[in-house]
């Protein structure tokens, strides 16, 4: 049995979920279509048929992540976790995944402070003032040998405004006077991820800086604890529509907080690096866990 299996160039400064066939009208990322060999017995899943009779296509879900001077790839589940030392440090990785996503079409939710804002309407003010050498999503076809036709030239290319960023939510609807209830800010971003879905399922990018989110609520350790289970544990379904970047400072968390989010996160960002967790925490024991202490 042959298949179709669709696999995106991961291409700075813009690189997000791969998904849709060459032929998919609208923004998207580069596509590269390879026929492979898939033996008989293997049973893959299908997100839609293929053309071609008897192929199948398999989407892959990545994203490329900002740190520091550096660009890491993330795949599936996209649910990373920065613990940062410095403003600046969460401001610019938060801007560029905002601003990346933007670029490539997707609906960006910022749950951020006016430094994040700012910096995203600055990094698309730059763009317009000297383009890229390519855009991703001006491609009009891509070739199965793998190469590029219709691209446009760079004056034709539609400048990234800022505006199509969803307005920034009320926090303190997350909150029951001043303590964070998690399941409903999980309720919130499931509800997000059921709307792209019925939207067609383009990609969402959710950026949720903890210290905007408390503000001058006290910080609660355990509801920050819950709430990062539980994401893991309901929301692994959505990993194909939904990427969330959680921000924490380092200043507002004890060693021992630390290590328990490192426990649970597949991909976390620890200073100026990327530190990935081959063997996290089975988020529903790690749950099952947390609400045992509370009995």
């Amino acid at each position: 049995m042959f298949c179709t299996m669709q696999v995106g160039v991961i291409t700075s400064p813009t690189s997000a979920i791969l998904r849709g066939s060459p032929d998919t009208d609208g923004p998207r990322e580069h596509v590269r279509t390879y026929i492979v060999w898939i033996p008989a017995d293997v049973s893959l899943s299908c997100r839609r048929p293929c053309a071609v009779h008897a192929t199948r296509v398999v989407i892959f879900v990545m994203i490329e992540l900002a740190v520091g001077t550096r660009r890491e790839r993330v795949t599936a589940p996209l649910h990373v976790c920065q613990f940062a030392s410095a403003p600046d440090e969460r401001t610019a990785t938060a801007s560029t995944f905002l601003f990346d996503g933007l670029r490539a079409g997707h609906r960006c939710i910022p749950l951020v402070g006016e430094p994040v804002l700012e910096a995203v309407r600055l990094a698309c003010t730059e763009e317009v003032d000297g383009y890229p050498p390519f855009h991703l999503g001006q491609w009009d076809a891509v070739v199965p040998s793998g190469g590029c036709s219709g691209y446009h030239d760079k004056q034709s290319l539609t400048p990234t405004d800022p505006s199509a960023m969803d307005a920034t939510p009320d926090a303190s609807q997350f909150f029951t006077g001043n303590s964070l209830d998690p399941y409903r800010l999980i309720a919130y971003q499931r509800s997000i991820a059921a709307e792209a879905r019925r939207a067609g399922g383009k990609m969402v990018r959710m950026v949720i800086d903890m210290r905007w989110l408390f503000h001058d609520r006290p910080f609660s350790v355990y509801d920050a604890l819950k709430f990062e289970a539980s994401s893991h544990a309901i929301l692994a379904p959505d990993a194909d529509v939904l990427a969330t970047l959680t921000q924490y400072h380092y200043a507002d968390l004890s060693a021992a907080f630390i290590i328990e989010l490192l426990k649970i996160h597949p991909v976390a960002v620890v200073a100026q690096f990327v530190r990935r967790n081959p063997h996290p925490f089975d988020a529903h024991r790690y749950m099952t866990r947390i609400l045992e202490r509370q009995k």
